[in-house]
């Protein structure tokens, strides 16, 4: 059963093949930052590693590159990422690195 390690909370859970991240956070009541939970806010971006999550999407994709943020996977949104097999650890701290409505995370404006 595919396992979410929340950071720096420390806190894991099992979690069913297919859920997303912020359905188990907010299950768990996991405190994480999200506005519009439906890929068009950006506010739910976490830092994720280990794990198989499944294939960002073409808005996922798009969104994040309007925003600055990493788009080799290591960088996902929770209303998006689905946990498909393994240990996937959620930073939670790279909330507190960037904010939506500021641009591209390097500090840029957008055109």
């Amino acid at each position: 059963m595919p396992q979410l390690i929340f950071q720096p909370l420390n806190v894991s859970v099992d979690v069913a093949p297919n859920t997303k991240i912020l359905v188990a956070a907010n299950r768990q009541k996991v405190s994480m930052r999200y506005g519009c939970a439906a890929c068009r806010c950006g506010t739910c971006g976490v830092k994720v590693a280990g794990g198989e999550l499944t294939p960002m999407r073409d808005e996922e994709r798009a969104l994040l590159q309007r925003m600055g943020l990493a788009l080799d996977g290591s960088v996902r949104l929770a209303c998006q990422a689905r946990v498909v097999d393994g240990s996937t650890v959620v930073d939670l701290d790279f909330q507190d690195t960037y904010s939506p409505d500021d641009g591209p995370a390097d500090g840029g404006d957008e055109p």
